[in-house]
Order: C-alpha cells, then sequence, then structure tokens
C-alpha cells in the first residue's frame, strides 16, 4: 500500500503531543482548593472510553472484513492485490486527525481548569510538607511544618496526615520509577529518581485510604503498598508531638556491630518487621529475599557468628554476605538510621523464633 502523504505531517503532530505531555515540571494535583478529583478523572476516562470504542470496533471490523472478503478459496488462487486508495486514505487520515484534535482538546481543558490545584501557584503554604521516597519495594515518609520547618519525624510503609488541612507532598524515588497511588484521594503521581513531583491533599474525612505503586517496579511490584492514615487535626497534632518527643529517646543503630544488644522482645519484633516492610521481601515461602525459616537456619549455621550477630550483619550491612541466589542491593542499606538498639535486638528475636 503507498504511503500517506500526511504520514510525515502525523508524525510531527505525535512528536507535539508527547513534549506536552512531559512537561518541565508535573502539575501537582488533589482536593486542594480545586484539582481533580477521583470523580472528575472517572469523568474524563469515561469520555475518553466512549469516544475508543466506536473507533476500536471500526477497526476490528473492517480487519475481520479483509479477513473473511479477500481471503484465499482456491488453493491456486492469488487474492486480490490492491496497490492504494487515494480518496480512501485521506478520509482515514483526516478523521483520525479530527479524533486526536477532539480528545486533545477535551484533555488539555481537563488539566488547565480541573486537573491542576490552585495551591500549586506558589502563593499556598502548605500546612504540612511530606517527603515522599520511594524504593523496591516500600514507601518512606519525613514530615515539616508548614514548607520545610523539620520535625525529625519519618515512617515508612503508613503515612499519617492531618484531615482538613493543606498537605503537600513531594515525591521521588531512589532507584527505579514508582508510582504514588492513593485511589480515593487523588490520581496517580509517579516517583522518579533525581526528580521531585507534588501533590496536595485535603482530605475532609478522617480515615485509612490504601494505595499502591502504579508503575511496574520489580518481582514484588504488587506488593509496594501505600496505607495513609488520616485524623482529626487535633489527634494528628497529638500524634506528631508523641512522635517528635519519641526522638530524644531514640539512637539509630548504625552500622554498630559490636556493641551489646538489650533482649529482644518477639512480638514488638514482629510488629517492627511488619511497619518497615520486611514482610514485602521475606516471608514464610522464599521471595525476593530468603524466607524466614531459611534466614534463621542460615543464621544458626553461620560459621564464624553467632546467630545473633549474623543476622545483626545482614541487617545493618546487607552486602556484608552475599546469600547464594539473592540479590542484596535490593535490601534497603539505611535500616541501621530507622533502628535503635532495642528494635534492633526486637526484630533478631523475632526472626530467630523461626
Amino acid at each position: 500500500m503507498k504511503r500517506s502523504v500526511f504520514t510525515p505531517v502525523l508524525g510531527l503532530i505525535a512528536l507535539a503531543l508527547l513534549m506536552l505531555a512531559v512537561p518541565a515540571r508535573v502539575w501537582a494535583h488533589g482536593p486542594v482548593s480545586g484539582g481533580a478529583s477521583r470523580t472528575d478523572i472517572n469523568d474524563l476516562f469515561t469520555i475518553l472510553f466512549w469516544i475508543s470504542v466506536p473507533v476500536f470496533l471500526l477497526v476490528e471490523g473492517l480487519i475481520l472484513y479483509a479477513i473473511i472478503r479477500y481471503r484465499r478459496r482456491r488453493r491456486d488462487e492469488m487474492p486480490e492485490q490492491i496497490e492504494g486508495h487515494g480518496p480512501l486514505e485521506l478520509t482515514w487520515t483526516v478523521v483520525s486527525l479530527l479524533i486526536i484534535a477532539v480528545i486533545f482538546v477535551i484533555t488539555a481543558r481537563f488539566m488547565t481548569t480541573r486537573y491542576q490545584v490552585e495551591a500549586d501557584n506558589g502563593e499556598v503554604t502548605p500546612d504540612l510538607t511530606v517527603h515522599v521516597t520511594g524504593y523496591m519495594f516500600n514507601w518512606d515518609y519525613e514530615y515539616f511544618l508548614g514548607a520545610g520547618e523539620e520535625t525529625g519525624v519519618k515512617t515508612t510503609r503508613k503515612l499519617t496526615i492531618p484531615a482538613n488541612r493543606d498537605v503537600l507532598l513531594e515525591i521521588t524515588s531512589t532507584d527505579v520509577q514508582h508510582s504514588f497511588w492513593v485511589p480515593d484521594l487523588a490520581g496517580k503521581v509517579d516517583a522518579i529518581p533525581g526528580y521531585i513531583n507534588t501533590m496536595w491533599l485535603n482530605v475532609p474525612e478522617p480515615g485509612l485510604y490504601p494505595g499502591n505503586c502504579a508503575e511496574y517496579c520489580g518481582t514484588l511490584h504488587y506488593d509496594m503498598l501505600i496505607d495513609v492514615e488520616v485524623l482529626e487535626p487535633a489527634a494528628f497534632d497529638a500524634w506528631l508531638a508523641d512522635q517528635m518527643a519519641s526522638l530524644g529517646r531514640f539512637v539509630p543503630i548504625g552500622t554498630d556491630l559490636t556493641s551489646p544488644l538489650p533482649a529482644g522482645d518477639v512480638a514488638r519484633g514482629e510488629q517492627l518487621f511488619g511497619e518497615l516492610g520486611c514482610a514485602s521481601c521475606h516471608g514464610e515461602q522464599p521471595g525476593v529475599g530468603p524466607a524466614l525459616a531459611a534466614m534463621a537456619s542460615d543464621a544458626r549455621a553461620a560459621e564464624g557468628y553467632t546467630p545473633e550477630a549474623y543476622l545483626r550483619e545482614s541487617i545493618l550491612v546487607p552486602c556484608a554476605v552475599q546469600a547464594t541466589g539473592y540479590n542484596c542491593q535490593i535490601m534497603p542499606s539505611n535500616y541501621g538510621e530507622k533502628l535503635d538498639a532495642q528494635a534492633l535486638a526486637d526484630i533478631i528475636a523475632y526472626l530467630l523464633s523461626y
């Protein structure tokens, strides 16, 4: 079939649309002084879906028609050869261009009038700013008052925010591309290494809002979950004050492999194991990391180590010993900054309970 004269033009249009789709700074969004809610995004999806349905049916119908109409009916028969059809090529080129133009206008109007929040104009100071960091296969959160007053509070897996307050999320990644998505609150925002994207939230109702990574990022992508806990403002203030007060008692263990540890608590260790997202890689069955029973067995059989020392080194300096068949670089190397001596002892006690 002859090449359409419109092919170069369509290529340039596609390139221009691609450039528009990747702005220098991704718009923040969320239900803060405007911004697209889940209903808004679903409405846009519905419009685009019903534009796509007749196009899909027409294309598939023409394919089936061509298969049946121009099929070879006898072994020695040569099907009709069609070199080209100028009016038909012109028609589908123009119609395709019109469909793309309509979709572009609808989406562009939505992006500029509904998707971008007024808070993103730089004139609104958030009540709370949270640095969100994605990594395989978990999320870390660091809390700041206003636009940047440090609290020192950091959490893993669960994000806690106040209801009816403006919250700015600054989202990035330390390894591959992830995507922060809590369907009941706002659309997804990509977490890209070396780049910060933003999301504004103002959630009217307290509760627990589940989400997950929406960009395939590896074997345990399915288990890279998000829990957003929204508290009444007074309850959030009390939670944050308690977290800040506990910082004075918190001394990170770092990479200390020699100082004596206190007695560990198995139940508390199990709780920490879940809160830190360790179960994403280490479960009852082998996964990205060794299974729980295998870790305990390896610790007891390790030459030159006590079981406690083996697990301690594996947690704080994960690549000091490479477990056969596993990639130690997937294991986060910053657990020493998240754990104090007691927390580390609790996790070790839990692991050795297997």
